[in-house]
């Protein structure tokens, strides 16, 4: 175990155009992050690190916008089972069982129905970290739905909460 795990899991989801097999796609993506954290209170910014190698950080770099999913704790299996599929040659949502929902001011990405809470961020500045890009969001809206166990992440497929 790392010494700074464990890590609170959130599923950020974007979504924008990306080359698959050579042809211009519009695709939604999911991707299952512990590296996040807020960046300041006033004004409400929050930074993500997303592998530079991942479709998912292709896609951000170019829509600008991202939205922090926070899951309840029995959504853990689904953030895992996201860690394992390419959202490039198929529906990622609808292989991991997940299903969208509308933002409230973003109008190019989604959130997800089934999360507790979520954060729609507009990129106000990305830069490269070694093997990640740090992506600073100021966030346009906020909103909790319900107060639920969080999953954390310990290390391979091992997650605890907090209550």
């Amino acid at each position: 175990m790392l010494i700074y795990n464990p890590r609170q899991v959130a599923l950020i989801t974007c979504r924008g155009k990306h080359l698959v097999l050579g042809r211009e796609t519009e695709l939604d993506e999911i991707l299952p992050l512990t590296w996040h954290s807020p960046a300041s209170s006033h004004p409400p910014l929050y930074a993500i690190f997303v592998n530079k190698n991942l479709m998912g950080a292709k896609i951000i770099e170019e829509s600008r916008v991202f939205v922090v999913n926070f899951i309840p704790y029995k959504m853990a299996e689904k953030a895992l089972h996201a860690m394992t599929v390419s959202g490039e040659f198929s529906d990622k949502i609808e292989t991991i069982g997940l299903h969208p929902a509308p933002c409230e001011k973003l109008v190019d990405c989604f959130a997800l129905q089934h999360a507790i809470g979520w954060l729609e961020c507009e990129v106000i500045e990305s830069k490269e970290t070694g093997d990640s890009m740090l992506f600073l969001g100021k966030v346009v809206h906020s909103e909790m739905t319900a107060d639920d166990n969080r999953p954390f992440h310990i290390e391979g497929d091992r997650f605890t909460t907090t209550r």
